[in-house]
């Protein structure tokens, strides 16, 4: 088509563009769309513009939808021929304002939006100027430009918002003038942040990155950016934090005053860094390199020098972790600021934000290296707190930290502080903390064996009853047994190996563990073996040598005896858990006959039961563990008896003398069980007198413990006999069917201490079997026609064991009864089978 003809029909366009026939103006626009689409050729195109311009955007208020479709599309088809000439901006632009840039909503078609939103963007690509060489065309609209943006930032169309942050990344590449009102865009851009599409957070992100990088005059404004985008690092979708990770890269490598705001960006990398998808870590640490490289060309003079002296820590975890280049770890050491805004972190209350904050230290500590030993005092506090934290991931992140901090960090900086607060505040976290840092430094440590094994033995740290903590003390003694062998054995350490140091480090170690084994008897069986382990690798397997040395001091060392303590007393805890884990043994009998006599004598009735328990516990084992010959073993045990059990066993008034004295009948009978029947024989006859007066307690445990100990009882004279055998006859007539059984079965051990061919003795077997066995033997005949089955059987088992001495007289008795009662035929079967 020539001019003429183009005249012609924009004329015809404008006069059925105006008619008020909705039909007639669409027609119009698409004939014309098509036209231009079809035919007009680039010279021809500012004229047709210069004809129709205004009747076309007229119709962008157009109240039918299609026709504002139309007028857009035919616009921009008009905008591909023409020149860059920035007159025509100057209708276009203003127009989509009056559309998109108003404090309402103009437009309400959202395709409608969205497609003036693709025109301004088309636009801005067709007036780039990036340098402004060409005098930044975009510069005239570009206050409209900004308007439209904000308010299509915060559409409630997601596909607008997206678009918008679009625009903003093409205005940063067409324009040098986008830092005149950056900061206007900051608030909308970020309110997409939180959208629930992750396409239109990830477009915000890189919009925010755009917008810091021309923010030239206003730090906090970056920051808030930074701060705004940093919570997405904890984003459910990959590729949302490998946004982020790119926006901080990319901040390092292009943000004006980058090296002010490091401490604040390095979140942003390094998070990503221990990102649990591979695509994110990688792609991140790419950029991170580059970066790194960066900061090295501008820092190289003195990047250069600390290259030369840079070393690799002689126990570096290679296998776990690639060590960060040179100048990647100079930046974050020169970002220590950066560790005060994660100490804040670690401590908030949400779990997800708790691990990445440890997560996060963990990176700066790997860059920092030993330059991270002046912050430890104000992790220390916080990371100890977060080794026993509720959440396990926290919690095993925590010690990850610890052990590369013991790694890392330099040793004496953080062995001195960490043991002082230690000491102030022994609890679970201080100590994960502190074990995880000490099994992991170097041989450095071997120099300090002493002085950490003195700090575990304070009262406040090894007296703890909890499973946990008793554990993970069992686990630091591990470790420091090792150690006592490294230096005392193979001497890895020179001049430390000296005889009394290593004696003092054994007895050291040995009061640790054995203190803790003591307190776990009852409760944690898990944390008494697990100590019993360490002492036997402490001493190659010769427990009973390390008991042998180092147990006097053990119990001499016990404080607060003279209270009056009860069974929950740290004292008695562990004064009981030693005798029931150690036993009775010859070379500590004295130190701990004189501390339970004075802990007995204070200690208020549950102190005292507890003690007797595990005397009891402890005496059973008495062949076991006291390896004395049997004079020594009579001498001792007939001493502990007199002086610790028998005052026990007076009767007293009381519920609370009751149950003592109950326990110490138990310990009595605990002792007939435990140690050789020559050696409770030298003990019985003293203690008959007491036993009688028990037999008729009327505590039914203590007339059965009673009994239970006359069950070892061997030969006794007649006069003893004759006390005890009337008492026990008695309790067969007992409320209690244990205590009547095992009455029974004490008949049958009646026994005289006599010779068989001496005359005198003679007579006094004579003596015996008239006047004491007769009427016993009488008693339990009748006892046979008793119902109770357990009763009769250990009647008939005792009848049993006194046929072999005393025939004759059970023979005849069992003659005289006659044929039709009930247990005739079980006599019969007793004599039968003797």
């Amino acid at each position: 088509m020539d001019e003429n003809e183009w005249k012609m029909l924009v004329v015809t366009f404008c006069n059925n563009v105006q008619n008020p026939e909705r039909m007639v103006r669409q027609r119009s626009l698409k004939e014309l769309l098509e036209l231009i689409h079809r035919e007009l050729l680039p010279s021809q195109a500012p004229a047709v513009f210069e004809g129709v311009y205004l009747h076309v955007l007229r119709c962008y208020a157009d109240r039918f939808e299609m026709i504002r479709n139309l007028a857009i599309t035919l616009i921009g088809e008009l905008m591909d021929k023409l020149p860059t000439n920035d007159f025509y901006l100057s209708y276009i632009v203003p127009a989509i304002a009056r559309r998109l840039g108003q404090s309402e909503i103009i437009e309400e078609s959202e395709e409608v939006r969205l497609l003036l939103l693709e025109q301004l963007q088309a636009l801005v690509r067709k007036y780039a100027d990036p340098d402004g060489s060409s005098g930044d065309p975009l510069l005239k609209s570009y206050d409209n430009i900004v308007d439209i943006l904000i308010k299509t930032l915060r559409d409630p169309y997601p596909a607008a918002q997206k678009q918008s942050c679009e625009v903003i990344k093409l205005l940063a590449d067409s324009t040098p003038s986008l830092h005149y009102r950056a900061e206007a865009l900051v608030g909308p851009a970020s309110s997409i942040l939180k959208h629930r599409h992750f396409a239109n957070r990830v477009a915000s992100i890189e919009a925010l990155g755009i917008l810091a990088l021309n923010i030239h005059s206003n730090g906090d404004c970056v920051t808030k950016i930074i701060v705004d985008i940093s919570p997405l690092l904890m984003d459910s979708v990959p590729i949302v934090r490998m946004a982020c990770g790119r926006v901080g890269c990319m901040m390092l490598l292009k943000l004006r005053d980058r090296y002010s705001l490091f401490h604040r960006i390095l979140p942003l990398v390094l998070n990503c860094l221990t990102d649990d998808t591979a695509e994110v870590r990688e792609d991140v640490l790419a950029r991170w390199k580059e970066a790194g490289e960066l900061y090295y060309k501008e820092n190289e003079s003195e990047l250069s020098k600390m290259k030369l002296i840079d070393k690799m820590p002689s126990n570096y975890p290679e296998g776990k972790y690639e060590r960060p280049s040179l100048p990647c770890r100079a930046i974050v050491q020169r970002s220590l600021r950066i560790v005060n805004l994660v100490l804040y972190e670690m401590e908030e209350w949400k779990e997800d934000i708790r691990l990445h904050a440890t997560k996060l230290l963990k990176l700066i500590i790997l860059h920092a290296e030993k330059a991270f030993s002046t912050m430890f005092m104000e992790v220390n506090p916080v990371l100890c707190k977060a080794c026993m934290d509720m959440d396990k991931q926290v919690a095993e992140e925590a010690l990850e930290v610890a052990r590369l901090c013991g790694i890392l960090l330099d040793y004496d900086t953080w062995s001195k502080h960490a043991l002082s607060e230690f000491q102030k505040f022994p609890t679970l976290g201080h100590l994960k903390c502190l074990s995880a840092m000490y099994q992991s430094s170097g041989v450095e440590r071997l120099k300090d064996l002493q002085k950490n094994v003195l700090i575990l033995t304070d009262p406040e740290i090894c007296h703890q009853t909890k499973l946990v903590y008793q554990l993970e003390l069992l686990n630091f003694c591990n470790t420091l047994s090792e150690d006592y062998h490294r230096v005392y054995t193979a001497n890895e350490i020179d001049g430390l190996a000296n005889e009394a140091d290593r004696k003092q480090a054994e007895k050291l170690l040995y009061t640790i563990v054995i203190k803790v084994a003591a307190f776990s008897f009852e409760d944690a069986e898990l944390a008494r073996e697990r100590a019993l382990e360490i002492l036997s690798k402490l001493h190659s397997g010769e427990i009973e040598q390390l008991h042998d040395r180092h147990l006097t001091d053990v119990c001499d060392s016990l404080e607060n005896l003279e209270s009056s303590n009860s069974d929950a007393a740290e004292s008695i805890m562990l004064l009981a858990g030693l005798l029931s884990v150690c036993g009775f043994r010859l070379a500590y009998h004295g130190a701990l006959k004189t501390a339970l006599a004075t802990a007995l004598k204070h200690a208020i009735p549950q102190g005292k039961i507890k003690l007797f328990s595990s005397i009891s516990i402890a005496m059973l084992r008495w062949n076991k563990t006291m390896m004395a010959s049997v004079e020594e073993q009579k001498l001792l045990l007939q001493g502990f008896t007199e002086d610790i059990i028998a005052p026990h066993l007076v009767w007293a008034a009381g519920r609370s003398a009751e149950s003592i004295r109950s326990m110490a009948t138990a310990c009595l009978c605990s002792i007939s069980q435990g140690a050789d029947s020559s050696i409770f024989a030298t003990i019985l006859p003293s203690q008959l007198p007491i036993l009688v007066g028990l037999i008729e307690d009327n505590s039914i445990s203590t007339r059965a413990y009673s009994l239970r100990t006359l069950l070892a009882m061997g030969p006794l004279e007649g006069d003893n006999l004759k006390l005890i055998a009337f008492a026990i006859v008695a309790r067969l007539d007992d409320p209690s069917g244990d205590v009547r059984e095992l009455a029974a079965k004490c008949l049958g051990c009646l026994q005289l201490a006599v010779g068989a061919d001496n005359e005198d003795d003679s007579s006094e077997r004579e003596r015996f079997e008239g006047t004491i066995l007769r009427p016993i033997l009488s008693t339990m005949f009748l006892h046979l026609e008793n119902p109770e089955l357990k009763l009769r059987k250990a009647i008939l088992d005792s009848l049993a064991r006194l046929l072999i001495h005393h025939r004759a007289l059970i023979k005849g008795l069992a003659n005289e009864v006659a044929p039709g009662c009930p247990y005739k035929k079980d006599l019969d079967n007793i004599l039968a089978h003797q």
